[in-house]
């Protein structure tokens, strides 16, 4: 329960909001859904341990937002540029794994950011 409102701050936050689709230079700084996720988990008054992974996926940057890194009911959801969901891992409730083989098949993994 109490890694629910990191999640559902991070659902919460505008998709509204122009979007930039470069990959060029600091994704946490050009791409505006991952700067406001970072700035509203660094203000959580419920800490967790947060990660933000790139990969290239079928020819794709994408992101793999890890809500609570090694908890039990640890949850992950991979978005694209424009914060689409794509797929979701773990988690107590019933998940979306689109792509079973995401971690197998994805490369060029790079830890963007993490909150521990």
């Amino acid at each position: 329960m109490k890694y629910l409102l990191p999640l559902l701050m991070f659902m919460m936050i505008s998709c509204a909001q122009q979007q930039k689709t470069s990959t060029k230079g600091n994704p946490i700084e050009d791409i505006i859904w991952i700067k406001e996720f970072i700035n509203e988990t660094k203000k959580s008054p419920f800490p967790s341990k947060v990660i933000i992974t790139q990969y290239k996926f079928k020819g794709e940057i994408v992101y793999l937002v890890n809500h609570c890194y090694q908890c039990a009911d640890e949850m992950s959801i991979l978005y694209n540029i424009k914060k689409e969901k794509l797929s979701t891992f773990g988690g107590m409730i019933a998940n979306e794994n689109k792509h079973p083989n995401f971690f197998k098949e994805a490369t060029e993994k790079k830890e963007l950011w993490r909150s521990f």
